[in-house]
This record gives structure tokens, C-alpha cells and sequence, in this order.
């Protein structure tokens, strides 16, 4: 194998790789997890680090999480035996004339892809179509429209912030009015925003009515939201 063309496949491999810890990251969270603990469950699947007790609760208590779990290990095993025999591959080929050269390319390429992906995290226009197109298909695969997701967006003590994207509407909620439907009593669940058409935000009134497709922000117990929107009741 050529130099040259070595590099340049491992830093391909690698966006790849931090393309799919990305992807099996929000698959993730449809499923209930965090951000932050999907992508620490997701790097240790990759990785083959394995988990702690405690960790692998959170991935053996839902049936879905399992099956996600084996084909992330099964991806990590596959990229990691890639990865590995082309490092090997690279220093078998280096000689006492190009070994700085060549060092010096494969440093270049690795801070290359530290950059690139550090840019497609922060620009959030990017990020954010990104994360809404794999959420559309991880819908359809492992939903099959079902009931609704939940992606936890972030956690104050026994309360969540929570997105829950609609793709079916509990009978609570069908062609009723908020403020006639009864769910923030029975449910005590706030209501804080609902995002329609893709990106227009509209605020919540006693007046809204929500709809299929819809993507709400809500402010609760997670059982709570649960017990309203999970229609099919299995995770």
C-alpha cells in the first residue's frame, strides 16, 4: 500500500468513525438518554472499553438500547481492527529518510481531522440538520412510528427538560386545546414551546393544539412525560 494513500484512508476512517459515534449518539438519545450519557455509552461501545455496572443498567433495561448496544459494539470492533492494522501498516513502511516526512504527514492529518470535526460540532446550522435527519430515519427504523420519542435535553434533580417529537398524538391531546385537555394536572407537566415546520417555534397557549410532527419542549417528572406520550409503553 502506498504512503501516501495510507494517510489518506486513516484520516478518512477516522471522520467515518466520528461520524458514527455521532449517528449512534442521537440514536441514543431517541431512546431516553441524555446527550452527554449516550455519547459517553457510545465511545465506550466504540471503544471497547465496556461499562460499569451501574452504566450497563441503563443499556440492559431497554430492549431497544440492547440491540442498538450490539451493533455499536459490532462497529467499534470492525473500525478498531481497521484502524489498528493500518497504524501497523504505516510504521512497517517507515525507513530512516522519510520516517520525519512521513510522522510529520500523519500528525497533520490527525490534527486535520481534530479540526474538522470540532468545526462541524460548533457550527450549529450544520449540527443541527445533521441531527434532525439521522432523528427522522432512527424514527422510522426503530419506532416504526409507534409512539412518541423522548430526548432528554437536560436534567434538574427529579425534573427533565425534554423533547418529545410527535408521531402520535395520545387521545389527552387529539384536536383538543391545551387548556381544555387536562395533562398539565394529571401529568403536571409544563408545556414550554412546540417547534412546527421544521424550524418556526411557536410559544405554547392554553389555545395551542398540537399536531403530528410536531416537536415539544416540556418541563417535568420523565415517568410523567412518559406515561402521556409513550403510547406503546416499551422503550
Amino acid at each position: 500500500m502506498d504512503t501516501n494513500f495510507a494517510i489518506l484512508a486513516f484520516f478518512s476512517f477516522m471522520l467515518v468513525y466520528l461520524l458514527i459515534c455521532e449517528i449512534f449518539t442521537i440514536l441514543f438519545r431517541l431512546t431516553g438518554l441524555t446527550e452527554e450519557t449516550a455519547r459517553f455509552q457510545v465511545i465506550s461501545m466504540l471503544t471497547t472499553c465496556g461499562f460499569t455496572t451501574s452504566e450497563s443498567e441503563l443499556i440492559t433495561s431497554s430492549r431497544k438500547r440492547k440491540k442498538l448496544a450490539f451493533i455499536t459494539i459490532l462497529f467499534g470492533y470492525i473500525f478498531s481492527v481497521t484502524i489498528v492494522s493500518m497504524v501497523i501498516n504505516f510504521f512497517m513502511r517507515l525507513n530512516d529518510i522519510n520516517s520525519f516526512h512521513l510522522i510529520s504527514k500523519g500528525v497533520l492529518a490527525i490534527i486535520s481531522i481534530i479540526f474538522i470535526w470540532y468545526s462541524f460540532l460548533k457550527i450549529g446550522f450544520i449540527k443541527n440538520n445533521f441531527d434532525r435527519f439521522i432523528s427522522k430515519i432512527g424514527i422510522r427504523a426503530m419506532f416504526k412510528n409507534q409512539h412518541n420519542p423522548i430526548m432528554i435535553l437536560g436534567i434538574f434533580k427529579s425534573e427533565v427538560i425534554a423533547e418529545v417529537i410527535i408521531t402520535n398524538l395520545p387521545e389527552e391531546l387529539l384536536e383538543i386545546k391545551l387548556k381544555d385537555s387536562n395533562v398539565r394536572h394529571r401529568y403536571n407537566l409544563q408545556f414550554l414551546t412546540v417547534v412546527r415546520n421544521e424550524d418556526n417555534s411557536i410559544p405554547i397557549t392554553g389555545e395551542t393544539i398540537l399536531e403530528t410532527q410536531d416537536r415539544v419542549i416540556i418541563f417535568g417528572n420523565l415517568k410523567d412525560i412518559k406515561r402521556l406520550f409513550i403510547i406503546d409503553k416499551i422503550l
